[in-house]
């Protein structure tokens, strides 16, 4: 129903009521009274709508909308839009039309209706190419822009901003010329082109800063820093956050507040400040929460799983990943989603859960290679030969790692130091297991040269002095190795390393247990024990509980030994962890044996040679056989006997002809000399039968 056209007294009157009651929803509005707002708004619409004026019918349905969206009321919002759409192209009003377009595809994101958003964004998109307003199409490109960066779809997002600046720039719209540049910007700077980063978000605070617009100062600086960061600038970083930080607090302004204490915290996590990381993480996630940015909580909760990962604290960190990811995933948000899925993946590894671990990581290096972050698949990579190696593929670890040290390359010596570092690492562990000494040797070598590559690479020092500590171990010279060891225990204690920790002091016990210090061995493997068991590492606790076991072995307290080999295997196998079964096994044969229960070693000791020759470790094959030998002789088969000593010797020479010198040959043999002396009594014994 409509107001007679011929009666103009009415007709103003009740243009007048609507014009009041338009004033009044406005005043409630911007009050903070958002249901005497709308009622005044819808009171006002119907006024309008008497006098067929549905420009102003169009103008109340629209604020309407904004007080339903300001009240978390998304759908209704959008209904409300579409209405203020209708009334607006009934009025004859196609830019305001082509702006509730847009609202309607503001709103569709809001609720990650990502489709339906673009299809309102093109809706508007039309229209103002048909009214060539260059100002409209900016700010659609702007927005669907930001519609592919959320898909993660870079290269669209990329153009459509590109082209926002060019119809802002047309425009003579400075600012949203700016908004464009800075998330061009933002994209520049994911994909590591940093100079042209750099200089978008420089032109972009110096339009801001001449606008005073205070708001567009603090995202440009915020960018900056966010450079810096990624360049690992990290005083340049700071302080361009700290000056972000104090703006924002000036300003009132919590998501800003938020924003600079998360990329703080994320410099204190590179510079090893763990426990200012923790705090800085905690505060920007309380803002986050409290101002219900999903974005936020997603990123603070990613770093704070990180952290806690690093703290050991698998459990909590795990919760924390979870978060993240479910966050991200609710708001269609796929940056971020690789670097949390990776955690996700190195924290079921660390658990015992290696064919989760395995399909997880697989998922997050399958997301990395579609958003090209190479640093991301190089950590994904290295997990995964992480979970060869422990599962007993040795072959299939070497070529990961090494897929894994070229992976991140193209970035350049500096940004590639870390992985290179950790690859070569762990490239010398694994060739200490499969017996190549000096491989071993080399890997160290240039693991410590990509170090020297990167400040922010010095703290890998202690993953090269442990490892040292092993190829010390391993080549007989035990004092040496203790002292490697209690160095990266020192370090690991001072990083907030405590899964590193824990290892150190396994090492130490082992190097005790080697030089026959059995008391100190014990108290060591048992502090070992608690220290994997604070970190919820089952495998390791199955090594600390094995040295337990080898020590009451050289006590000769064969009943506790074999019970503790017996919970050291049940650790391993709970954990997947191949290398450490085998161990078990050849730690438990020796115990029957002591308990003179032969043929159940000898059973231990079957299983333990075919999982060593699967790892291809000769020094496990030759401890086994060696043991397997000593069974035959006391029994008289010398002839078998004989097989498996000249069998072990082959398998102790092939790493002996890896060591570099002769008096590390020495020092090494020293540890088979009961070998090499058994099998010469096993000869004699033998001739001495032939002469018979």
């Amino acid at each position: 129903m409509t107001i007679d056209a011929n009666n103009p007294e009415k007709k103003e009157k009740e243009r007048l009521a609507g014009e009041r009651r338009f004033q009044d929803g406005l005043d409630a509005y911007n009050e903070g009274k958002l249901e005497k707002a709308t009622e005044a708004l819808g009171d006002a619409e119907i006024h309008f709508r008497l006098i067929s004026d549905f420009k102003r019918a169009g103008d109340s349905r629209t604020l309407i909308a904004e007080v339903q969206r300001e009240n978390n009321s998304i759908e209704q919002s959008i209904n409300s839009y579409r209405r203020a759409q209708n009334l607006y192209r009934d009025a004859g009003q196609p830019l305001l039309e082509a702006s509730s377009s847009l609202s309607i595809g503001h709103a569709e994101r809001q609720m990650i209706r990502l489709d339906r958003a673009q299809d309102a964004y093109q809706a508007a998109q039309q229209i103002y190419r048909a009214h060539n307003n260059a100002q409209g199409l900016g700010t659609v490109e702007l927005a669907l822009g930001h519609v592919e960066l959320q898909r993660g779809n870079t290269v669209y997002a990329t153009e459509h901003y590109q082209d926002a600046i060019r119809s802002f720039h047309a425009a003579h719209d400075t600012i949203n010329e700016a908004d464009a540049s800075r998330s061009l910007a933002d994209i520049q700077r994911m994909a590591r082109r940093f100079d042209e980063a750099l200089t978008a978000y420089q032109q972009a605070l110096d339009i801001y800063t001449a606008a005073q617009d205070n708001f567009g100062v603090f995202d440009a600086m915020l960018g900056l820093g966010r450079i810096y960061l990624d360049q690992e600038h990290l005083d340049q970083a700071a302080d361009t956050f700290a000056e972000t930080l104090s703006l924002a607090e000036r300003l009132e302004y919590e998501l800003g507040q938020a924003d600079a204490n998360l990329g703080l915290a994320e410099i204190s996590f590179l510079q090893e400040r763990v426990d200012q990381a923790l705090i800085g993480a905690q505060t920007a996630l309380q803002f986050y929460t409290n101002l219900r940015n999903a974005l936020g909580v997603a990123q603070a909760s990613r770093l704070l799983g990180e952290v806690n990962l690093r703290r050991g604290q698998l459990s909590y960190a795990n919760s924390l990943m979870e978060r993240a990811l479910r966050t991200y995933q609710s708001i269609a948000f796929r940056m971020g989603q690789a670097e949390t899925i990776a955690g996700l993946g190195e924290i079921q590894f660390r658990r015992g859960f290696l064919d989760r671990a395995r399909q997880t990581l697989s998922d997050a290096r399958q997301q990395a290679r579609t958003l090209g972050n190479l640093l991301i698949e190089s950590r994904i990579l290295l997990t995964l030969a992480d979970i060869n190696l422990q599962s007993g593929q040795p072959g299939q670890a070497r070529n990961i790692y090494n897929e894994a040290s070229s992976q991140s390359l193209p970035l350049g010596e500096s940004a590639s130091a870390r992985s290179v570092a950790l690859a070569e690492v762990r490239l010398a562990r694994l060739a200490i297991h499969v017996g190549d000494l000096k491989e071993a040797a080399s890997h160290l070598t240039q693991a410590n040269t990509a170090i020297t590559k990167n400040v922010l690479a010095a703290h890998l020092n202690i993953h090269s002095t442990f490892i040292q500590g092993q190829l010390s171990l391993t080549q007989g010279d035990f004092v040496q190795a203790e002292k490697y060891y209690h160095e990266a225990h020192e370090q690991a204690n001072a990083q907030q390393e405590p899964m590193l920790a824990a290892e150190a002091l396994l090492g130490i016990a082992q190097a005790q247990l080697a030089r026959e210090n059995l008391d100190a061995a014990l108290e060591t493997f048992l502090a070992a024990g608690r220290a994997f068991q604070f970190v919820e590492s089952v495998n390791g606790d199955g090594s600390a509980v094995l040295g337990v076991a080898q020590v009451h072995m050289g006590q000769k307290q064969w009943d506790e030994a074999l019970e503790n080999c017996d919970a050291a295997l049940t650790r391993f196998r709970q954990a997947s962890d191949a290398l450490g079964e085998a161990d078990a096994l050849l730690t438990r044969g020796l115990a029957q044996r002591g308990k003179d229960a032969n043929t159940e070693a000898l059973v231990d000791f079957e299983q333990a040679l075919k999982l060593y020759q699967q790892q291809h470790r000769p020094l496990g094959i030759a401890d086994t056989r060696y043991a397997q030998a000593s069974i035959f002789f006391q029994r008289g088969e010398l002839e078998r006997a004989i097989d498996e000593q000249t069998t072990a010797i082959v398998q102790v020479e092939q790493v002996m002809n890896s060591i570099s010198t002769p008096q590390q040959w020495s020092m090494f043999l020293r540890q088979y000399s009961d070998l090499y002396a058994q099998t010469i009594v096993t000869e004699i014994r033998l001739n001495q039968d032939g002469q018979a």
